[in-house]
């Protein structure tokens, strides 16, 4: 018998948080309207984005596809965020997950997304396309980091943002949306629950002036720092040394994209040791447009060196990408390809986290490559599902 895939609506709201609450508090108490408050929303656009499978009229299986709109330099990405997937106990083996999975990515090839992101194992996503890769990077900075690289200079001060000061709140807002790589978060009344995701807290910087000049996320511990954006490459820095001073703990780890050149640049000179890791699980669903926009963006954190190779997707047309000077594009080619490689191998690759030639044998012929590669794809904390 076929399974009928139906949307929640908001009328579902109790049922859907309650189904999610339990099946995930099988592990560990849950609550999804307090742990991901930027997409559990007992509105109608919110609670469509969850996909159910019902059984005897109750819900037995959900997946949540969330669409993000991620500015990429100039590009605006269409990501398909993929989060909440449960199955309930007294189902399990009937196949519901793999049926709700399905259904939501060829959703999104026929909607015309760009690309999607998930958490969790590796290859019990990757039966549906899904490969991990991407590049999550950290730097630690400890308080002897501190004192031999700043001695006894006067920290930045830290309070937390609290939901009604909407005036902080609309610079942090600006500060996040100036950033070259960014997801839309939505206006001021929406932006702080992405500050409030997985239970973290943000707070405002500020000088000897009570002047704002940054803010910061930070885990419950703040021992790890999910999100650091100041005014200024260097603000940042001095927010980081701030907040390690204001510890009583040794250090704390900082998460800085990969598309923040100049902050990674300057963190990871002081910092203690620098962690690389993928940024999740991906699938990309525009070679094209997906390599076109990091390939940008990765030209503006420094020049690349001059090439053009043409690569092939399986499944997918042959790609040239091309550098000559300022001139950095991808282009889809009738073109024989240098070399082919599977979604999988491409997107390790491509993204990383490890470079190139520790994925596979790359040709001659592709030597471009690994002079620009791995291309700048991560994913914030902040903007997880």
């Amino acid at each position: 018998m076929a399974v009928e895939v139906v949307q929640l609506t908001g009328l579902d709201w109790e049922e859907g948080l309650a189904f999610l609450n339990e099946v995930f508090g099988e592990h560990g108490e849950h609550n999804f309207a307090t742990l991901l408050p930027s997409i559990y929303q007992p509105t109608e656009d919110l609670m469509a984005c969850n996909h159910a499978v019902r059984e005897d009229g109750r819900i037995r299986a959900v997946v949540g596809l969330f669409p993000m709109d991620w500015q990429v330099g100039d590009v605006m990405l269409k990501v398909g965020g993929i989060g909440g997937v449960s199955t309930h106990l007294s189902v399990r083996g009937k196949g519901y997950m793999k049926v709700l999975m399905n259904h939501c990515v060829e959703k999104m090839q026929v909607q015309g997304y760009h690309l999607s992101w998930l958490g969790g194992q590796r290859q019990r996503y990757g039966y549906f396309g899904y490969e991990k890769c991407g590049q999550q990077l950290s730097v630690s900075l400890t308080s002897a980091n501190v004192r031999h690289v700043f001695g006894d200079l006067a920290s930045l001060r830290f309070e937390p943002i609290e939901d009604d000061d909407k005036a902080t709140i609309d610079t942090a807002r600006h500060l996040h949306d100036a950033q070259l790589v960014h997801c839309l978060r939505g206006d001021s009344d929406v932006f702080p629950r992405f500050l409030a995701n997985w239970y973290h807290r943000p707070y405002v910087a500020l000088d000897a002036a009570d002047k704002m000049v940054g803010y910061l996320v930070a885990d419950e511990s703040g021992g790890n720092v999910l999100e650091l954006l100041g005014r200024d490459a260097d603000t940042a820095v001095d927010m980081a040394r701030s907040w390690v001073q204001s510890r009583e703990d040794n250090g704390a780890s900082f998460d800085i994209p990969a598309t923040q050149f100049e902050l990674l640049q300057k963190m990871s000179a002081l910092g203690e040791g620098v962690s690389v890791g993928s940024s999740g699980n991906w699938q990309i669903y525009d070679w094209q447009a997906t390599l076109d926009a990091l390939l940008q963006v990765r030209a503006a954190g420094g020049g690349l060196a001059d090439g053009d190779v043409v690569v092939g997707i399986q499944g997918y047309v042959n790609l040239r990408l091309q550098g000559d000077g300022p001139q950095i594009s991808c282009v889809k080619v009738d073109d024989p390809a240098a070399v082919t490689w599977d979604p999988s191998i491409a997107m390790r690759v491509f993204f990383g986290p490890l470079p190139p030639a520790a994925v596979t044998t790359v040709p001659a012929t592709a030597a471009t490559l690994l002079a620009w590669c791995p291309l700048p794809l991560g994913w914030p904390r902040q903007d997880g599902v």
